[in-house]
């Protein structure tokens, strides 16, 4: 039987088109906007090339509704993934699974938006899967100063979460200051840190090849603001910066994904609630009178819950008025004199 033999010409148009059907190319930017998937607690969507979402379970309103924790953002790039948010000990175990129904990569990185326990109390479980935990030095801070103390008192008493019985707390491998950047040519994220919103180490996650932020608690789309380590006028300069980001898709750290004027809707949030504590404080009326005389209409229609309805909501109302008396030292909140002997700063991890 006669062998044939391309032209080399065509020999190689052929290897060409075989090298470009399997090589790892960059993922294609967005065409238009993304969709917002439709999505129900513990969904996971691919909301954008090699970009995959889920759903924590949440309510301002329902007790029955059990708390799943941060929301979860991962990216697949080339050899490796990277997740945005710890979440608890087993809600972390529950994401592993959902990412291995997606790729077999290995999980290299992930991101703690913040220090607070629903975001970064699974850091160990993830570190067991190979993971290195990357957050910003202020969120490092906090998680080691006061990691231990709060850890004990999670893990106790009736409250007690007996993940955290199972597991140890781990702290961060990769500290930053503004910006931390992996980029392999298929995706792009950046971690960036815009100042003083939900906590003062506030991180988000970038993706700007598909114009999505993952905002941890700095943007969430619900009644779920707790301000209670926030710095209420800094938050809103932060939700502008954020705004000025090429972004279409806001995937936030509770609540479902949304659109980029979520950020606005927010910052309406903190602004409107400053201006009416502002001004109740200057007709010397108390905190239980501004609290009761609150009425944000638009915001039970966005929330379902009233503006000073559940107690995390007046909490917020009595934060903003300390604040706006003076009474609240934004550089200490959240933290705690460090108990250990004065050493060097530790380098400051950075990426460009």
């Amino acid at each position: 039987m006669m062998k044939r033999v391309l032209p080399p010409a065509a020999a190689a148009a052929v290897a060409a088109a075989v090298l470009y059907l399997y090589a790892d190319r960059p993922a294609p930017a967005a065409q238009g906007p993304l969709p917002i998937p439709e999505m129900r607690f513990n969904d996971v969507k691919e909301i954008a090339p090699g970009v995959f979402f889920r759903y924590s379970s949440i309510s301002a309103a329902d007790p029955k509704i059990p708390f799943g924790g941060s929301n979860h953002t991962w990216v697949v790039f080339k050899d490796y993934v990277v997740v945005v948010d710890a979440n608890f000990p087993k809600e972390a175990g529950d994401v592993i699974e959902a990412i291995r129904k997606t790729t077999d990569k290995p999980i290299r990185y992930v991101l703690d938006t913040h220090h607070h326990g629903d975001h970064a109390y699974g850091n160990a479980v993830w570190a067991k899967a190979g993971a290195k935990i990357v957050a910003h030095k202020n969120a490092a801070r906090l998680l080691l100063v006061n990691g231990p103390k709060q850890w004990e008192e999670a893990s106790k008493g009736k409250d007690a979460r007996e993940d955290l019985q199972k597991t140890t707390l781990k702290q961060v491998d990769i500290p930053f200051d503004d910006r931390y950047v992996l980029d392999d040519g298929t995706q792009r994220v950046e971690f960036l840190h815009f100042g003083h919103s939900h906590t003062i180490g506030d991180a988000v996650a970038y993706l700007p090849k598909h114009k999505i932020l993952c905002t941890g608690d700095a943007c969430v789309n619900g009644a779920f603001n707790f301000m209670g380590h926030s710095n209420s006028a800094s938050w809103i300069r932060c939700l502008e910066a954020m705004h000025k980001l090429d972004v279409d898709v806001i995937c936030p750290g509770h609540g479902k994904p949304a659109r980029k004027d979520l950020l606005m809707t927010e910052k309406r949030y903190f602004s409107e609630l400053r201006a009416a504590v502002q001004k109740g404080i200057d007709e010397k009326k108390t905190l239980e009178e501004i609290t009761a005389g609150l009425n944000f209409p638009w915001y039970k229609e966005w929330t379902g819950v009233e503006v000073a309805g559940p107690q995390m909501n007046k909490d917020s109302v009595k934060h903003v008025y300390l604040e706006l008396q003076g009474k609240v030292d934004h550089d200490r909140l959240g933290w705690a004199p460090d108990p250990r002997p004065a050493a060097p700063p530790a380098a400051v991890a950075r990426r460009d």
